[in-house]
């Protein structure tokens, strides 16, 4: 064994671990957006008096680390999908992932498209804020990626 926690081959026979990764990254998700919709609120409504928080860093580097370490483990280990059949199960979940996109692109678009030059952001601001914006990116390829194992049905994968 060179230094692999759990071999790939190995996760195969353990289906509670796809879910455990989900559940982290969903705490993370969730964690961002809680803190993140406000943020993005505020930044909108009142762009020119917004003052970052110096709170907020430690949050989103907590979110941002969990939301990573766990997508990528995922995508190491390769555990197995849920089981198909669900469909309307699997259309929430698209859904879920599709406005969490949302969100981060809207945040993208508001800070570096249009009023980059306004904010006083430093670059480990900057930084921190692509990593959030790219984890909830990562999430919702896995939300997708579950929608689309739940909707499957026999015959149709």
């Amino acid at each position: 064994m060179s230094g692999a926690i759990i071999p790939p081959n190995r996760c195969a026979s353990r289906p509670k671990v796809y879910w455990v990764l989900l559940a982290l990254q969903t705490v993370g998700a969730v964690i961002v957006l809680g803190n993140g919709v406000p943020f993005y609120r505020q930044l909108v409504s009142d762009f020119e008096n917004h003052q970052p928080l110096t709170g907020i860093i430690w949050w989103a580097v907590a979110s941002g680390l969990v939301m990573q370490i766990a997508y990528w483990l995922r995508v190491w280990l390769q555990p197995p999908l849920p089981t198909s059949g669900y469909v309307v199960l699997g259309h929430l979940t698209a859904f879920v992932a599709r406005l969490s996109f949302i969100l981060a692109s809207s945040t993208f678009s508001v800070v570096f498209f249009l009023r980059f030059e306004q904010l006083s952001l430093p670059p480990h601001r900057v930084f921190l804020m692509l990593v959030v914006l790219f984890s909830l990116f990562c999430w919702s390829l896995e939300l997708e990626r579950l929608a689309k194992a739940l909707q499957a049905t026999k015959g149709n994968p």
